[in-house]
């Protein structure tokens, strides 16, 4: 009589030990385009706080730059085409997420590829995330300073970046929509993003996000953020305005972006709650905790450093290519 009621004690105990072995509490959170340049490092982010991520792309592969990385084994890496495959499709990759962060973005010649790809792509992530019940959205978008750049832009190719501006803002709409609480959603609005090791300019042809390495931005950002050319930019217009803004390093915004999934405030000088708009460089570098140079020579000084690391490095690699080639 007494052995089933033993060994059904111990059943439950043994079920109650392996449920405090799981992480029950962990963040889910679900990145959208988290095979790309900034979604991967969201993903990495995220893992190292503990996070279960899973990363919805059409390609559904970890990214050559993290190649190998152990974080990586702890990321769902899921292929999903957001535009081809249906709602019971996206909601089975999309899985129950606490939280969706979406850095889906496209590049292309095509006004319908811009506006599809930024628009509707993104409309169907946050429907997903709806129809799961998130409670927090992130997107990923570009600043308003250049947003309102649309009708002097490139006169040449004003339908095209129509499409863009006008998938963006799609895309803004849908997260606010996934879970209807200003206090839960936060839009990241970059100019201008860099990091990495290369760099990449679009031509003809080729239609890609144009990219400077981490080194080459740090510098640029640095001698930007100074407060005299600050001053310039605000009383410029439309391009030259936005020409003169320091970009963000994708350091900085996949950081914000980990920072609003998870609601934390961010810590540093200029500490701000993760939620609402962060609209150009200084918004997103205070949600990530980064502290600005405090001064002139403060700026000057760490964007010497940067140009001293960078010609360093460049020395570095003249020199092993010239001993590579003895």
């Amino acid at each position: 009589v007494l052995w089933p009621h033993m060994m059904a004690t111990t059943l439950i105990h043994a079920i109650l030990f392996l449920w405090l072995l799981t992480p029950s509490g962990a963040l889910r959170a679900t990145v959208v385009g988290g095979s790309g340049f900034v979604g991967s490092r969201v993903c990495k982010i995220l893992v190292g706080t503990g996070a279960q991520v899973t990363s919805l792309s059409k390609s559904g592969r970890v990214p050559k730059w993290a190649s190998g990385e152990e974080w990586t084994q702890s990321v769902d890496w899921k292929c999903i085409d957001l535009l081809e495959a249906d709602a019971a499709a996206i909601d089975s990759a999309m899985g129950a997420p606490d939280s969706i962060v979406s850095c889906l973005g496209v590049v292309d010649s095509s006004a319908e590829v811009l506006r599809r790809g930024n628009g509707i792509a993104n409309v169907n992530a946050f429907a997903s995330a709806r129809r799961a019940g998130v409670k927090r959205s992130v997107y990923v978008s570009v600043a308003s300073e250049v947003a309102a750049c649309e009708d002097g832009w490139l006169p040449f190719a004003k339908e095209e970046f129509s499409a863009y501006f006008a998938g963006k803002a799609m895309a803004e709409e849908a997260a606010v929509a996934a879970v209807n609480d200003a206090t839960r959603t936060c839009i990241i609005k970059p100019s201008f993003i860099y990091g990495g090791e290369t760099f990449e300019v679009p031509l003809p042809g080729k239609f890609v996000a144009p990219r400077v390495s981490s080194d080459y931005g740090y510098f640029v950002e640095e001698i930007l953020s100074l407060g005299p050319i600050q001053a310039l930019a605000d009383v410029m217009p439309g391009l030259v305005k936005v020409a003169l803004r320091p970009p963000s390093s994708v350091e900085a915004v996949a950081t914000a972006c980990a920072f609003a999934a998870s609601g934390e405030l961010a810590k540093g000088q200029a500490t701000r709650r993760a939620v609402g708009t962060l609209d150009g460089t200084a918004a997103i570098k205070a949600a990530a905790g980064e502290v600005p140079p405090s001064g002139i020579s403060d700026g000057l000084e760490r964007a010497l450093d940067g140009i001293a690391d960078l010609t360093q490095k460049l020395l570095d690699t003249i020199e092993a290519k010239i001993g590579g080639k003895k």
